[in-house]
Protein backbone atom coordinates (compact mmCIF):
# COMPACT_ATOMS: atom_id res chain seq x y z
CA UNK A 1 0.00 0.00 0.00
CA UNK A 2 2.79 2.41 0.90
CA UNK A 3 4.55 1.62 -2.34
CA UNK A 4 1.40 2.49 -4.24
CA UNK A 5 1.05 5.71 -2.33
CA UNK A 6 4.65 6.68 -3.10
CA UNK A 7 4.18 5.99 -6.82
CA UNK A 8 1.12 8.28 -6.97
CA UNK A 9 1.29 11.97 -7.53
CA UNK A 10 1.85 14.01 -4.38
CA UNK A 11 -1.70 15.46 -4.00
CA UNK A 12 -3.34 12.04 -4.41
CA UNK A 13 -0.90 10.38 -2.10
CA UNK A 14 -1.32 13.13 0.46
CA UNK A 15 -5.11 12.77 0.27
CA UNK A 16 -4.99 9.00 0.72
CA UNK A 17 -2.57 9.38 3.58
CA UNK A 18 -4.85 11.84 5.32
CA UNK A 19 -7.83 9.62 4.59
CA UNK A 20 -6.03 6.69 6.17
CA UNK A 21 -5.34 8.78 9.25
CA UNK A 22 -8.99 9.76 9.35
CA UNK A 23 -10.16 6.17 9.04
CA UNK A 24 -7.78 5.12 11.76
CA UNK A 25 -8.70 8.05 13.98
CA UNK A 26 -12.45 7.68 13.50
CA UNK A 27 -13.73 4.05 13.59
CA UNK A 28 -15.83 3.19 10.63
CA UNK A 29 -18.22 1.19 12.75
CA UNK A 30 -19.56 4.31 14.34
CA UNK A 31 -20.29 5.86 10.98
CA UNK A 32 -21.41 2.83 8.93
CA UNK A 33 -23.80 3.21 6.03
CA UNK A 34 -27.47 2.96 7.20
CA UNK A 35 -29.79 0.17 6.05
CA UNK A 36 -30.66 1.04 2.50
CA UNK A 37 -34.17 -0.41 2.72
CA UNK A 38 -34.88 1.48 5.92
CA UNK A 39 -33.65 4.63 4.33
CA UNK A 40 -35.65 4.17 1.11
CA UNK A 41 -38.90 2.89 2.58
CA UNK A 42 -38.66 4.74 5.86
CA UNK A 43 -40.09 3.66 9.20
CA UNK A 44 -42.35 5.49 11.50
CA UNK A 45 -41.92 6.16 15.19
CA UNK A 46 -43.46 2.79 15.96
CA UNK A 47 -41.31 0.95 13.44
CA UNK A 48 -44.12 0.50 10.89
CA UNK A 49 -43.27 0.64 7.24
CA UNK A 50 -44.20 3.80 5.43
CA UNK A 51 -45.32 1.62 2.52
CA UNK A 52 -48.17 -0.31 4.14
CA UNK A 53 -48.94 -2.74 1.42
CA UNK A 54 -46.57 -4.94 -0.53
CA UNK A 55 -47.71 -7.07 -3.47
CA UNK A 56 -48.42 -10.65 -2.57
CA UNK A 57 -49.02 -12.01 -6.06
CA UNK A 58 -47.84 -11.57 -9.60
CA UNK A 59 -44.30 -11.30 -10.82
CA UNK A 60 -43.21 -9.76 -7.58
CA UNK A 61 -43.96 -12.99 -5.75
CA UNK A 62 -41.65 -15.03 -7.92
CA UNK A 63 -38.72 -16.41 -5.95
CA UNK A 64 -36.87 -17.78 -8.96
CA UNK A 65 -36.76 -17.76 -12.74
CA UNK A 66 -37.62 -21.37 -13.27
CA UNK A 67 -41.21 -20.54 -14.33
CA UNK A 68 -41.98 -18.92 -17.62
CA UNK A 69 -42.00 -15.19 -17.72
CA UNK A 70 -45.47 -13.98 -18.60
CA UNK A 71 -44.56 -10.38 -19.34
CA UNK A 72 -41.45 -8.25 -19.73
CA UNK A 73 -40.65 -4.97 -18.12
CA UNK A 74 -38.35 -3.88 -20.89
CA UNK A 75 -37.57 -4.91 -24.42
CA UNK A 76 -35.04 -7.36 -23.13
CA UNK A 77 -36.96 -9.76 -20.95
CA UNK A 78 -35.29 -10.65 -17.68
CA UNK A 79 -36.23 -12.49 -14.58
CA UNK A 80 -36.76 -10.37 -11.48
CA UNK A 81 -36.72 -12.49 -8.40
CA UNK A 82 -37.21 -11.66 -4.77
CA UNK A 83 -33.43 -12.08 -4.34
CA UNK A 84 -32.97 -8.79 -6.18
CA UNK A 85 -35.22 -7.02 -3.71
CA UNK A 86 -33.77 -8.45 -0.55
CA UNK A 87 -36.18 -9.51 2.12
CA UNK A 88 -38.98 -7.33 0.75
CA UNK A 89 -40.72 -7.95 -2.48
CA UNK A 90 -41.23 -4.67 -4.29
CA UNK A 91 -43.00 -4.32 -7.56
CA UNK A 92 -40.85 -3.04 -10.35
CA UNK A 93 -43.73 -1.11 -11.72
CA UNK A 94 -43.70 1.01 -8.64
CA UNK A 95 -40.13 2.16 -9.55
CA UNK A 96 -38.38 0.24 -6.77
CA UNK A 97 -36.35 -2.10 -8.85
CA UNK A 98 -32.89 -3.40 -8.05
CA UNK A 99 -31.12 -0.90 -10.35
CA UNK A 100 -32.87 1.96 -8.65
CA UNK A 101 -31.91 0.55 -5.30
CA UNK A 102 -28.28 0.33 -6.42
CA UNK A 103 -28.27 3.92 -7.75
CA UNK A 104 -29.81 5.27 -4.60
CA UNK A 105 -27.33 3.30 -2.54
CA UNK A 106 -24.42 4.98 -4.25
CA UNK A 107 -26.02 8.38 -3.77
CA UNK A 108 -26.51 7.76 -0.11
CA UNK A 109 -23.01 6.43 0.22
CA UNK A 110 -21.57 9.52 -1.50
CA UNK A 111 -23.53 11.84 0.76
CA UNK A 112 -22.39 9.92 3.79
CA UNK A 113 -18.77 9.91 2.65
CA UNK A 114 -18.74 13.67 1.90
CA UNK A 115 -20.80 14.98 4.79
CA UNK A 116 -20.25 12.51 7.56
CA UNK A 117 -16.68 11.44 6.81
CA UNK A 118 -15.02 14.24 4.80
CA UNK A 119 -16.68 17.46 5.91
CA UNK A 120 -17.34 16.39 9.48
CA UNK A 121 -14.07 14.66 10.31
CA UNK A 122 -11.41 14.35 7.57
CA UNK A 123 -11.43 17.96 6.32
CA UNK A 124 -11.18 19.56 9.80
CA UNK A 125 -8.48 17.08 10.71
CA UNK A 126 -6.54 17.89 7.53
CA UNK A 127 -6.94 21.62 8.14
CA UNK A 128 -5.60 21.22 11.65
CA UNK A 129 -2.85 18.99 10.33
CA UNK A 130 -1.97 21.55 7.61
CA UNK A 131 -1.88 24.29 10.19
CA UNK A 132 0.37 22.17 12.39
CA UNK A 133 2.63 21.27 9.46
CA UNK A 134 2.81 24.96 8.43
CA UNK A 135 3.73 25.96 11.95
CA UNK A 136 6.32 23.22 12.15
CA UNK A 137 7.67 24.22 8.72
CA UNK A 138 7.99 27.83 9.83
CA UNK A 139 9.84 26.69 12.90
CA UNK A 140 12.10 24.60 10.68
CA UNK A 141 12.71 27.60 8.41
CA UNK A 142 13.61 29.64 11.45
CA UNK A 143 16.04 26.96 12.51
CA UNK A 144 17.46 26.73 8.99
CA UNK A 145 17.72 30.52 8.81
CA UNK A 146 19.57 30.54 12.10
CA UNK A 147 21.94 27.93 10.73
CA UNK A 148 22.52 30.03 7.60
CA UNK A 149 23.14 33.11 9.73
CA UNK A 150 25.61 31.19 11.85
CA UNK A 151 27.25 29.81 8.71
CA UNK A 152 27.67 33.25 7.15
CA UNK A 153 28.87 34.69 10.44
CA UNK A 154 31.51 31.98 10.80
CA UNK A 155 32.57 32.34 7.17
CA UNK A 156 32.90 36.11 7.62
CA UNK A 157 34.92 35.66 10.78
CA UNK A 158 37.12 33.11 9.05
CA UNK A 159 37.62 35.46 6.08
CA UNK A 160 38.58 38.33 8.38
CA UNK A 161 40.93 36.07 10.29
CA UNK A 162 42.48 34.87 7.03
CA UNK A 163 42.96 38.45 5.88
CA UNK A 164 44.45 39.32 9.24
CA UNK A 165 46.79 36.38 8.93
CA UNK A 166 47.75 37.35 5.38
CA UNK A 167 48.35 40.94 6.47
CA UNK A 168 50.45 39.73 9.38
CA UNK A 169 52.35 37.46 7.02
CA UNK A 170 52.86 39.87 4.12
CA UNK A 171 53.06 43.29 5.75
CA UNK A 172 55.28 42.71 8.74
CA UNK A 173 58.88 43.41 7.70
CA UNK A 174 61.60 41.52 9.45
CA UNK A 175 64.77 42.88 11.02
CA UNK A 176 66.83 41.67 8.09
CA UNK A 177 64.58 43.50 5.66
CA UNK A 178 64.77 46.71 7.68
CA UNK A 179 68.54 46.66 7.50
CA UNK A 180 68.48 47.29 3.77
CA UNK A 181 66.26 50.32 4.26
CA UNK A 182 68.23 51.83 7.14
CA UNK A 183 71.65 51.30 5.58
CA UNK A 184 70.61 52.86 2.27
CA UNK A 185 68.92 55.90 3.81
CA UNK A 186 71.96 58.15 3.14
CA UNK A 187 73.39 56.45 0.07
CA UNK A 188 72.00 59.08 -2.33
CA UNK A 189 73.37 62.01 -0.33
CA UNK A 190 76.76 60.33 -0.06
CA UNK A 191 76.81 59.65 -3.79
CA UNK A 192 76.13 63.31 -4.52
CA UNK A 193 78.87 64.41 -2.13
CA UNK A 194 81.26 62.05 -3.88
CA UNK A 195 80.47 63.67 -7.22
CA UNK A 196 80.97 67.19 -5.82
CA UNK A 197 84.33 66.24 -4.28
CA UNK A 198 85.37 64.67 -7.57
CA UNK A 199 84.54 67.91 -9.40
CA UNK A 200 86.45 69.94 -6.79
CA UNK A 201 89.50 67.71 -7.12
CA UNK A 202 89.48 68.00 -10.91
CA UNK A 203 89.02 71.78 -10.81
CA UNK A 204 91.92 72.15 -8.35
CA UNK A 205 94.18 70.02 -10.54
CA UNK A 206 93.32 72.08 -13.63
CA UNK A 207 94.10 75.33 -11.80
CA UNK A 208 97.40 73.89 -10.62
CA UNK A 209 98.54 72.77 -14.07
CA UNK A 210 97.48 76.03 -15.76
CA UNK A 211 99.01 78.13 -12.94
CA UNK A 212 95.75 79.99 -12.49
CA UNK A 213 95.68 83.20 -10.48
CA UNK A 214 94.52 83.07 -6.86
CA UNK A 215 95.34 79.38 -6.86
CA UNK A 216 98.09 77.05 -5.80
CA UNK A 217 100.11 77.79 -8.94
CA UNK A 218 99.88 81.55 -8.84
CA UNK A 219 103.58 81.97 -8.09
CA UNK A 220 104.64 79.68 -10.91
CA UNK A 221 106.30 76.31 -11.08
CA UNK A 222 109.15 77.28 -8.74
CA UNK A 223 106.87 78.40 -5.94
CA UNK A 224 104.75 75.26 -6.33
CA UNK A 225 107.88 73.10 -6.25
CA UNK A 226 109.20 74.94 -3.18
CA UNK A 227 105.90 74.40 -1.39
CA UNK A 228 105.90 70.70 -2.16
CA UNK A 229 109.50 70.36 -1.00
CA UNK A 230 108.66 71.95 2.32
CA UNK A 231 105.64 69.65 2.76
CA UNK A 232 107.91 66.69 2.09
CA UNK A 233 110.39 67.74 4.80
CA UNK A 234 107.80 68.46 7.45
CA UNK A 235 105.15 65.82 6.70
CA UNK A 236 106.12 62.94 4.40
CA UNK A 237 109.87 62.49 4.82
CA UNK A 238 111.11 59.16 6.14
CA UNK A 239 114.59 59.48 7.72
CA UNK A 240 115.44 55.88 6.86
CA UNK A 241 114.97 56.36 3.13
CA UNK A 242 117.96 56.69 0.82
CA UNK A 243 120.09 54.67 3.23
CA UNK A 244 119.42 57.13 6.04
CA UNK A 245 120.68 60.10 4.04
CA UNK A 246 117.40 61.94 4.63
CA UNK A 247 117.81 61.91 8.38
CA UNK A 248 119.51 65.27 8.32
CA UNK A 249 116.73 67.07 6.46
CA UNK A 250 113.55 65.32 7.70
CA UNK A 251 111.50 67.17 10.26
CA UNK A 252 108.62 64.66 10.30
CA UNK A 253 107.92 62.77 13.49
CA UNK A 254 104.56 61.25 12.55
CA UNK A 255 105.31 57.78 11.22
CA UNK A 256 101.70 57.29 10.07
CA UNK A 257 102.06 59.95 7.37
CA UNK A 258 105.52 59.05 6.10
CA UNK A 259 105.61 58.61 2.32
CA UNK A 260 101.85 59.07 2.00
CA UNK A 261 102.52 61.54 -0.80
CA UNK A 262 103.78 58.66 -2.97
CA UNK A 263 102.17 55.55 -1.45
CA UNK A 264 98.86 55.05 -3.26
CA UNK A 265 97.93 51.94 -1.28
CA UNK A 266 98.51 53.55 2.11
CA UNK A 267 96.95 56.86 1.21
CA UNK A 268 93.87 55.88 -0.75
CA UNK A 269 93.40 52.18 -1.44
CA UNK A 270 93.33 50.75 2.10
CA UNK A 271 90.93 53.31 3.53
CA UNK A 272 87.16 52.93 3.21
CA UNK A 273 86.47 56.47 4.40
CA UNK A 274 88.79 59.46 4.22
CA UNK A 275 88.42 62.71 6.11
CA UNK A 276 87.92 64.59 2.88
CA UNK A 277 85.26 67.16 2.17
CA UNK A 278 86.21 70.01 -0.14
CA UNK A 279 82.86 71.70 0.43
CA UNK A 280 83.10 71.67 4.20
CA UNK A 281 83.34 75.45 4.35
CA UNK A 282 79.56 75.50 4.11
CA UNK A 283 79.14 73.89 7.54
CA UNK A 284 81.53 73.03 10.37
CA UNK A 285 82.86 69.47 10.31
CA UNK A 286 81.52 66.77 12.58
CA UNK A 287 84.17 64.12 12.08
CA UNK A 288 86.97 63.15 14.38
CA UNK A 289 86.51 66.27 16.52
CA UNK A 290 88.72 68.38 14.29
CA UNK A 291 88.22 72.15 14.16
CA UNK A 292 88.16 73.87 10.79
CA UNK A 293 87.98 77.53 9.88
CA UNK A 294 84.79 78.12 7.96
CA UNK A 295 85.13 79.77 4.57
CA UNK A 296 82.78 82.71 4.11
CA UNK A 297 80.86 81.99 0.93
CA UNK A 298 79.42 85.52 0.76
CA UNK A 299 82.66 87.47 0.90
CA UNK A 300 84.74 84.58 -0.49
CA UNK A 301 87.36 85.22 2.17
CA UNK A 302 88.91 83.25 4.97
CA UNK A 303 91.37 80.36 4.84
CA UNK A 304 90.33 76.77 5.04
CA UNK A 305 92.45 74.40 7.10
CA UNK A 306 92.80 71.13 5.25
CA UNK A 307 92.53 67.83 7.07
CA UNK A 308 95.50 65.43 6.97
CA UNK A 309 93.70 63.17 4.53
CA UNK A 310 92.95 66.09 2.22
CA UNK A 311 96.61 67.16 2.25
CA UNK A 312 97.74 63.60 1.60
CA UNK A 313 95.57 63.00 -1.47
CA UNK A 314 96.47 66.41 -2.92
CA UNK A 315 100.18 65.70 -2.43
CA UNK A 316 99.76 62.28 -4.00
CA UNK A 317 97.91 63.79 -6.97
CA UNK A 318 100.67 66.36 -7.46
CA UNK A 319 103.26 63.59 -7.73
CA UNK A 320 101.12 61.42 -10.00
CA UNK A 321 99.78 64.03 -12.42
CA UNK A 322 101.91 67.01 -13.45
CA UNK A 323 104.83 66.58 -11.10
CA UNK A 324 106.71 69.13 -13.17
CA UNK A 325 104.63 72.14 -14.11
CA UNK A 326 105.05 74.14 -17.28
CA UNK A 327 106.75 77.52 -16.99
CA UNK A 328 104.61 80.61 -17.17
CA UNK A 329 104.30 81.97 -20.69
CA UNK A 330 104.53 85.74 -20.42
CA UNK A 331 102.16 88.06 -22.21
CA UNK A 332 104.89 89.43 -24.50
CA UNK A 333 105.43 85.89 -25.82
CA UNK A 334 101.76 85.48 -26.61
CA UNK A 335 100.93 88.77 -28.35
CA UNK A 336 102.55 92.01 -29.32
CA UNK A 337 101.55 95.48 -28.16
CA UNK A 338 98.83 95.67 -30.80
CA UNK A 339 97.25 92.43 -29.63
CA UNK A 340 98.44 90.33 -32.57
CA UNK A 341 99.01 86.68 -31.66
CA UNK A 342 102.64 85.52 -31.73
CA UNK A 343 102.74 82.09 -33.32
CA UNK A 344 105.49 80.46 -31.30
CA UNK A 345 104.18 81.62 -27.97
CA UNK A 346 100.61 80.71 -28.87
CA UNK A 347 101.68 77.27 -30.06
CA UNK A 348 103.58 76.65 -26.85
CA UNK A 349 100.59 77.67 -24.75
CA UNK A 350 98.22 75.52 -26.84
CA UNK A 351 100.54 72.55 -26.42
CA UNK A 352 100.51 73.20 -22.67
CA UNK A 353 96.72 73.18 -22.65
CA UNK A 354 96.66 69.98 -24.69
CA UNK A 355 98.88 68.32 -22.11
CA UNK A 356 96.66 69.68 -19.32
CA UNK A 357 93.61 68.24 -21.03
CA UNK A 358 95.17 64.81 -21.30
CA UNK A 359 96.26 64.93 -17.67
CA UNK A 360 92.77 65.95 -16.60
CA UNK A 361 91.34 62.81 -18.18
CA UNK A 362 93.79 60.63 -16.27
CA UNK A 363 93.39 62.68 -13.11
CA UNK A 364 89.59 62.30 -13.29
CA UNK A 365 89.84 58.61 -12.43
CA UNK A 366 91.92 59.45 -9.36
CA UNK A 367 89.48 62.21 -8.40
CA UNK A 368 86.55 59.79 -8.75
CA UNK A 369 88.17 57.36 -6.32
CA UNK A 370 88.88 60.14 -3.85
CA UNK A 371 85.29 61.37 -4.13
CA UNK A 372 83.83 57.94 -3.44
CA UNK A 373 85.97 57.61 -0.30
CA UNK A 374 85.25 61.12 0.95
CA UNK A 375 83.02 61.45 4.01
CA UNK A 376 79.33 61.03 3.26
CA UNK A 377 76.08 61.66 5.09
CA UNK A 378 76.15 60.68 8.75
CA UNK A 379 72.57 59.35 9.01
CA UNK A 380 73.51 55.73 8.31
CA UNK A 381 76.50 55.65 10.67
CA UNK A 382 74.73 54.11 13.74
CA UNK A 383 73.23 51.30 11.67
CA UNK A 384 76.43 50.49 9.79
CA UNK A 385 78.35 50.59 13.05
CA UNK A 386 75.90 48.06 14.52
CA UNK A 387 76.33 45.76 11.52
CA UNK A 388 80.13 45.81 11.76
CA UNK A 389 80.09 45.34 15.53
CA UNK A 390 77.73 42.39 15.12
CA UNK A 391 80.29 40.81 12.80
CA UNK A 392 82.88 40.93 15.58
CA UNK A 393 84.90 43.89 14.28
CA UNK A 394 86.38 45.96 17.13
CA UNK A 395 84.92 49.39 17.73
CA UNK A 396 88.29 51.06 17.04
CA UNK A 397 88.45 49.45 13.61
CA UNK A 398 84.84 50.43 12.96
CA UNK A 399 85.61 54.05 13.83
CA UNK A 400 88.62 54.00 11.54
CA UNK A 401 86.60 52.50 8.74
CA UNK A 402 83.55 54.77 8.97
CA UNK A 403 84.96 57.85 10.72
CA UNK A 404 81.58 59.03 11.91
CA UNK A 405 80.25 59.67 8.40
CA UNK A 406 80.74 56.64 6.15
CA UNK A 407 81.71 57.39 2.60
CA UNK A 408 79.82 56.24 -0.46
CA UNK A 409 82.50 53.61 -0.98
CA UNK A 410 82.13 52.34 2.61
CA UNK A 411 78.35 52.17 2.35
CA UNK A 412 78.53 50.23 -0.90
CA UNK A 413 81.19 47.99 0.64
CA UNK A 414 78.76 47.05 3.41
CA UNK A 415 75.72 46.74 1.14
CA UNK A 416 77.44 44.63 -1.52
CA UNK A 417 79.87 42.58 0.60
CA UNK A 418 80.04 42.94 4.38
CA UNK A 419 76.31 42.47 4.91
CA UNK A 420 76.44 38.97 3.40
CA UNK A 421 79.51 37.92 5.38
CA UNK A 422 77.46 37.90 8.57
CA UNK A 423 75.96 34.44 9.39
CA UNK A 424 72.84 36.12 10.75
CA UNK A 425 71.91 37.16 7.21
CA UNK A 426 71.51 33.53 6.19
CA UNK A 427 69.77 32.63 9.46
CA UNK A 428 67.22 35.36 8.76
CA UNK A 429 66.34 33.74 5.45
CA UNK A 430 64.04 31.51 7.54
CA UNK A 431 61.47 34.22 7.20
CA UNK A 432 58.12 34.89 5.57
CA UNK A 433 58.17 34.32 1.78
CA UNK A 434 57.12 37.92 1.16
CA UNK A 435 60.06 39.25 3.17
CA UNK A 436 62.38 36.98 1.23
CA UNK A 437 61.02 38.48 -1.99
CA UNK A 438 61.55 41.97 -0.59
CA UNK A 439 65.14 41.10 0.28
CA UNK A 440 65.65 39.77 -3.22
CA UNK A 441 64.32 42.99 -4.77
CA UNK A 442 66.50 45.06 -2.42
CA UNK A 443 69.57 43.08 -3.45
CA UNK A 444 68.68 43.60 -7.10
CA UNK A 445 68.39 47.35 -6.50
CA UNK A 446 71.77 47.39 -4.79
CA UNK A 447 73.15 45.39 -7.71
CA UNK A 448 71.83 48.05 -10.12
CA UNK A 449 73.66 50.76 -8.15
CA UNK A 450 76.84 48.72 -8.27
CA UNK A 451 76.46 48.16 -12.00
CA UNK A 452 76.03 51.90 -12.43
CA UNK A 453 79.33 52.48 -10.63
CA UNK A 454 80.96 49.88 -12.86
CA UNK A 455 79.52 51.65 -15.89
CA UNK A 456 81.04 54.95 -14.77
CA UNK A 457 84.37 53.25 -14.20
CA UNK A 458 84.23 51.78 -17.70
CA UNK A 459 83.55 55.24 -19.15
CA UNK A 460 86.64 56.58 -17.39
CA UNK A 461 88.70 53.62 -18.58
CA UNK A 462 87.47 54.18 -22.12
CA UNK A 463 88.45 57.85 -21.96
CA UNK A 464 91.91 56.95 -20.63
CA UNK A 465 92.38 54.39 -23.39
CA UNK A 466 91.36 56.95 -26.01
CA UNK A 467 93.84 59.52 -24.64
CA UNK A 468 96.60 56.92 -24.51
CA UNK A 469 95.95 56.01 -28.14
CA UNK A 470 95.89 59.68 -29.17
CA UNK A 471 99.25 60.24 -27.45
CA UNK A 472 100.77 57.32 -29.31
CA UNK A 473 99.51 58.66 -32.62
CA UNK A 474 101.03 62.14 -32.16
CA UNK A 475 104.52 61.03 -33.22
CA UNK A 476 103.13 59.27 -36.28
CA UNK A 477 101.15 62.37 -37.18
CA UNK A 478 104.25 64.58 -37.06
CA UNK A 479 106.17 62.07 -39.14
CA UNK A 480 103.47 62.08 -41.78
CA UNK A 481 103.46 65.87 -41.89
CA UNK A 482 107.24 66.00 -42.22
CA UNK A 483 107.20 63.40 -44.99
CA UNK A 484 104.64 65.53 -46.82
CA UNK A 485 107.11 68.44 -47.04
CA UNK A 486 106.42 70.39 -43.93
CA UNK A 487 103.55 72.69 -43.18
CA UNK A 488 101.29 73.63 -46.03
CA UNK A 489 99.49 76.92 -46.28
CA UNK A 490 96.29 75.35 -44.98
CA UNK A 491 97.95 73.78 -41.93
CA UNK A 492 99.76 77.07 -41.26
CA UNK A 493 96.44 78.86 -41.18
CA UNK A 494 95.19 76.27 -38.74
CA UNK A 495 98.18 76.78 -36.49
CA UNK A 496 97.78 80.53 -36.64
CA UNK A 497 94.07 80.15 -35.86
CA UNK A 498 93.52 83.00 -38.30
CA UNK A 499 94.33 85.49 -35.55
CA UNK A 500 97.73 86.81 -36.64
CA UNK A 501 100.90 86.18 -38.65
CA UNK A 502 103.83 83.97 -37.89
CA UNK A 503 106.75 85.75 -36.23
Amino acid sequence: MLAGVVNMKIPHAFFLLCLSFAVIAFPIGSYATPNIVDTLLGTGPSGDLLINELPTSGKGTCDCCEEAISSCLTDACACQSTQDLGEFGIDNEAGLGSLWILQQSFILHREWLIKNVWEAHVLPSMMQMSEQITFAAMQQMQVIGTLFDAKHQLETQRLLQNLQTVAHKQYQPSDGMCRFGTVTRSIAASDRKAEVNQIAMSARNTERILLSANGIGTGGARDEERSRREDFRTTYCNPRDMGGALAGICKNTNRARMNKDINYTKTLYNSETLDIDFIDYIAPPVIMGQERQIYDTKTMTGPTILSPDEKDVLALAANLYGAQLMPIVSRKNLADADGNIIFKGAKLYLDTRAIAAKRSVAHNSFAAQVGMKAVGAEKAFPYMEEILLDMGIPSSAVEKMLKGSPSYYAQMEILTKKLYQNPSFYAQLYDKPVNIDRKNVSMQAIGLMQKRDIYRSQLRSEANSAIFLETLLEDLQEDELNDAGGLTENTRVLYNLGLGVER
